[in-house]
Parts: structure tokens; C-alpha cells; sequence
């Protein structure tokens, strides 16, 4: 009986299996990304490296990988400069390695061809946008892509996304910004795992156990390729910050065999750090960051910890941009990035100004940048406030679309390049 019932449900589970292959599949073929979205984050995820190479570049909204290829060599962008992180990004590389994976040989001359296109991936994202700051970690966030792909020039694109719309706050001149992320995974730990949260406040564990979970999106952290490329068919398809809910659904999920250490910093720190490498089925912590990113969304969780990021944070701008993206017609949304006079948005006015002698121009980018932003915020802010109260949902939704539409008419002053 037992064996019978073991084999009905292999049965099952292949079954179900086979009946996402074909959801993608006719999502993917009808660019249906909302149906595409979904399973991205439920389940297995896109399940198969075929589709995440027709999938992705539809959910990280850029060109086909037929365009792309079909690209004649006339049409390509002048060489840029040098960036001056090049010579990190070079160091860097050479002490990485292929992730684990059958798809993927280890010898010697595999590795040393996928680090050159490695190094050329991550040097054009810094020579096209050159006010972008390399951090250690990026190179292996893009080693994802390239091993995905196969080749250069999509991963390229899906790094220029990412670090645009994603981990721009990383790429700044320092990670203070990043920290302050850290400082909102404990906000949440207080709300979600009080007892966790009180140990670590104990024993005064900062959260830097998390740093490359965020920097790298768990690629520094985990062996098996198949997890990896899981947990970036959620991420690409949440906000920036999805992956400090991960996090903190990771330490949740094993809170009895941290409470369980002994009350020592050095103990409690390494089985932190390590908590990535035990996960079994990465679809239950995905699961369970989805359900916290819901309950605690990004602005909420800032007001909780008193902890806040700018407004032109990568996380608190992502609704101001990233969501009004339309894939139907792909382009360069480098406008909707506020850059201030070739610098990075989160770089101090003092600075900007030095750079290039002014910033009219690009503070008048900002401003309208953040008035989207509160726009934005407002919007969110009213419509939850009315359900709240359970006030008649046609109030809320006629309140956040005035505001939204109001905001995406300021989007419209932005200057869009093809």
C-alpha cells in the first residue's frame, strides 16, 4: 500500500509538473506576463533553462534574443571608456567559478572562457553607465545571467536592468544604503521573529551575516545552480528589496536551530551566515518572503524601524518606474533613472556639483522624479487606508487612480531615449 501510494503521487507531482510546462509555454508565446509572473513565483518556478532564456528577457524587459542576435555589427554602440573599477572586476574574476551544474564542464578551458565573458558583461554595464560603482559581488549576480544565456549580449542586457532597477543602491559610491536595507531585515525580524531578534540584540550580531544574501542574491551563498536560478526567477519579478524578505524568511524558517545555539557571537554569527547551504527547497522560503513582502511592504516597513532610505532609493522609486516599464515596447528607460549630471542619484548635491560645475538640469529631473514618487506613495498610502477602514472600494480605487495617472503624466516629462 505504501508503495502504491508513493507512486500515485510521483504520478501526481509529474502531472503537475507537465501542466506548468504548458502554462509557460502559452505564456511565453502570448507574452502574457502576468500568467508568466505568476508562475515565476509559485512552485518550480520557469522550471528549465529553455525557458528562463525565452522568459526572462520578457520579464526583465528587454529585446528578444532573436533581435538581439540578429543585430548587425553596424548598429552596435561605440566602444565607451574604461570605468575605473575595471582593474576590481578583473581581480575579481579570476577567483570566480563555474556554478555547480551538470549543463556545465569543469575544466579548465570552460572556466577561462566563461571569465573573459564574464569580464566583458560586467565592464560594457560600467562603460554604458559609467556613474555606476562596481561592488564586489555584481560580477557573481551576473554570472547567473551568463550561465543562463550562454552567451554576452543578453546577459548584458539582463545585467543593465538589473543594476538599474535593482541594486543601483549597491552600485553607489559606497554601501551605506545597503546597510540601511540590513537595518530593515532586523525591523522585520522584530515584527516576525521576536526571539530571534531578541538573541541577536543580545549578543549586539549585526546584520552583516546577510550582506552577500543581498549583494549577490544568494549566488555567493549556495552551491547548486538549479536553486540559484529559482530564486532569480522570483527576484527579477518582485521589488528590490524581495530579497531582504528572503532573508528574513530564511532565519525565520530556522528559528529553533538558532535559539537553539549557544548564547556566544561568534557561533550565532557562523550559523547565520551558513543558513542558505541547509535549504532544502528553496519554494518554501520563496513562499514565505512573498506572504512578508505583502504584509509588510517596503514603506510600511521603513515607518516601523524609524529606518529610512531616500526617495530616489532604488527601492522607493521602483514603483515610480520600474512598474510603469511597458515591454510591448522595449527601449532604453535610462530616463527614468534621475541621474544628476552624470552622477549617481543617490550621490550628495556637493558632489554632483563639483563633477560637472551646475545641477540645474538634473535636479529639475529629480524633483519631478520625486513628486512621481509621492505620488505614487500617496496612491498606495490611500487606497490602503480605505480598506483599512473598509471604506467602499470604489473610493479607493477612484482615489489611487487619480493620483497614479497624475503621476504617470509627470513620467511623460521625462526624457525617454530609444
Amino acid at each position: 500500500m505504501e508503495v502504491r501510494s508513493r507512486a500515485s503521487g510521483d504520478e501526481s507531482s509529474g502531472s503537475a509538473e507537465e501542466s506548468r510546462a504548458k502554462r509557460i509555454a502559452q505564456a511565453i508565446a502570448s507574452v502574457d506576463l502576468t500568467e508568466l509572473k505568476q508562475l515565476a513565483r509559485t512552485g518550480s518556478g520557469l522550471q528549465t533553462m529553455r525557458n528562463r532564456r525565452r522568459a526572462w528577457p520578457l520579464l526583465l524587459n528587454f529585446r528578444s534574443l532573436t533581435e538581439l542576435e540578429e543585430e548587425n555589427e553596424e548598429n552596435e554602440e561605440k566602444e565607451e571608456a574604461a570605468h575605473p573599477d575595471e582593474p576590481q572586476v578583473a581581480l575579481d574574476i579570476v577567483r570566480t567559478s563555474l556554478p555547480k551544474s551538470t549543463e556545465y564542464r569543469k575544466d579548465e578551458a570552460a572556466t577561462k572562457k566563461r571569465q573573459e565573458q564574464l569580464g566583458k558583461v560586467v565592464g560594457a554595464v560600467l562603460r554604458k553607465y559609467p556613474w555606476l560603482g562596481y561592488y564586489q559581488g555584481f560580477h557573481e549576480l551576473v554570472l547567473t545571467f551568463l550561465c543562463v544565456f550562454g552567451s554576452a549580449r543578453p546577459a548584458t542586457e539582463a545585467a543593465k536592468m538589473v543594476a538599474l532597477f535593482f541594486v543601483r543602491d549597491a552600485m553607489s559610491s559606497n554601501l551605506d544604503h545597503v546597510l540601511v536595507q540590513l537595518q530593515l531585515l532586523y525591523v522585520l525580524l522584530r515584527a516576525v521573529s521576536p526571539d530571534v531578534h531578541a538573541l541577536l540584540a543580545e549578543l549586539d550580531v549585526p546584520p552583516f551575516f546577510a550582506i552577500s544574501w543581498v549583494l549577490t542574491w544568494f549566488a555567493h551563498d549556495i552551491d547548486g545552480f538549479d536553486d540559484m536560478c529559482r530564486i532569480y526567477d522570483f527576484l527579477i519579478v518582485s521589488p528590490p528589496l524581495q530579497v531582504v524578505y528572503m532573508a528574513a524568511a530564511l532565519v525565520k524558517r530556522n528559528e529553533r536551530a538558532i535559539l537553539a545555539c549557544d548564547r556566544d557571537f561568534a557561533i550565532v554569527h557562523t550559523t547565520l551566515a551558513q543558513l542558505p547551504r541547509t535549504v532544502g527547497k528553496w519554494r518554501h522560503v520563496i513562499a514565505d518572503s512573498y506572504c512578508l513582502e505583502r504584509d509588510y511592504p517596503a514603506t510600511r516597513l521603513q515607518h516601523m524601524g524609524s529606518c529610512h532610505l531616500p526617495k530616489l532609493s532604488v527601492v522607493n522609486s521602483f514603483e515610480a518606474t520600474w512598474r510603469r516599464l511597458d515591454p510591448a515596447q522595449p527601449r532604453a528607460f535610462v530616463g527614468l533613472v534621475p541621474i544628476l549630471h552624470g552622477c549617481h542619484p543617490l550621490v550628495s548635491e556637493a558632489a554632483a556639483a563639483s563633477a560637472k560645475g551646475g545641477i540645474a538640469n538634473g535636479r529639475a529631473a529629480v524633483n519631478r522624479m520625486a513628486k512621481v514618487i509621492d505620488l505614487t506613495s500617496t496612491a498606495q498610502k490611500a487606497r490602503d487606508l480605505a480598506l483599512q477602514h473598509r471604506w467602499p472600494i470604489l473610493f479607493a480605487t477612484v482615489a489611487s487612480a487619480t493620483m497614479v495617472m497624475y503621476a504617470w503624466l509627470l513620467v511623460q516629462q521625462f526624457q525617454m531615449h530609444p
